[in-house]
């Protein structure tokens, strides 16, 4: 061996400033690092969830004893009942709306070649570079100005399109990966081009089409900042509510509500994905 290559090797024995390392003190620094941060994060997940269970109205941390007052608050709470069913409703019906027009539009950009391909992909994620107050003024000013009135409807539209980029991306990564040689076997035995979709490229890229729909899903039932300029009273959504109650006082039903919120937020996805892994496999 070389006296070069012994130098190496002496130094990465040594580590950074001649200290001596064993690799598995580093692997252990690594996991103790990674454990701290996911512990700092959900740490405040953790305080709101218990302190939705304090009975008392200061919030203090620890709890003295757990109650399910602010529940039965909740539960008897109109204007809380109609935000998270709105979020619910506004959530998959973005979902829906930006999976079937980010398949098609992600079919376009993949299987056909048209003058100025690239800027329109600009375009298409325009949403993702455009902050959401900006979207949010805009999108109100020019609905006022033709008459549109601010219903539901407008609020899911609104949300596809800030969620639509998402799927774009995934379910066009996934035709990229597409072996299109399966296309001209299903053309060649003589279906034509509905079939051929139906029965062969759709059952392969669903599972794209799926997780897309759940991440817009997710970003739909927490958006509130372009949220904010789109709601009315019979519209407002969690997050509108939420911060609409801290502006005032900090109630336990904040806790409620944001805990709940929590747990759609997790279940939903955990769901659709179980779904589809059981029907696809993957």
């Amino acid at each position: 061996m070389s006296l070069e290559s012994e130098s190496v090797d002496t130094d990465a024995e040594r580590g950074y400033f001649g200290v001596t390392v064993p690799t598995r003190y580093k692997w252990l620094a690594i996991k103790a690092v990674t454990v701290l941060v996911y512990f700092l994060m959900l740490l405040p997940l953790v305080v709101v969830v218990v302190n939705s269970f304090n009975p008392s109205r200061l919030g203090n941390f620890p709890p003295s004893s757990l109650s399910l007052h602010w529940y039965e608050e909740f539960l008897s709470n109109e204007l809380m009942h109609r935000a998270l069913t709105n979020s619910i409703i506004v959530g998959l019906g973005a979902a829906l709306v930006a999976g079937l027009v980010g398949t098609v539009t992600a079919m376009g950009f993949v299987r056909k070649k048209f003058r100025f391909k690239n800027g329109l992909v600009i375009v298409m994620l325009s949403p993702l570079l455009v902050p959401p107050i900006i979207v949010g003024v805009a999108a109100t000013l020019f609905f006022v100005q033709v008459g549109v009135p601010r219903t539901i409807w407008w609020i899911i539209v609104m949300h596809a399109l800030l969620g639509l980029p998402y799927a774009f991306l995934i379910i066009r990564s996934q035709l990229y990966l597409f072996d299109e040689s399966l296309e001209e076997a299903a053309k060649t035995m003589g279906a034509g081009p509905i079939t051929t979709f139906r029965e062969v490229t759709l059952p392969i890229i669903a599972p794209s089409i799926v997780t897309a729909m759940v991440i817009v899903f997710v970003i739909s039932f927490g958006e509130f900042t372009a949220t904010q300029f789109w709601v009315q009273r019979s519209t407002t959504t969690v997050p509108v509510v939420i911060f609409s109650m801290l502006r005032t006082s900090i109630s336990p039903e904040v806790d409620v509500l944001a805990t709940i919120m929590l747990v759609v937020t997790i279940t939903i996805p955990l769901l659709i994905f179980g779904i589809r892994r059981k029907f696809f496999g993957r």
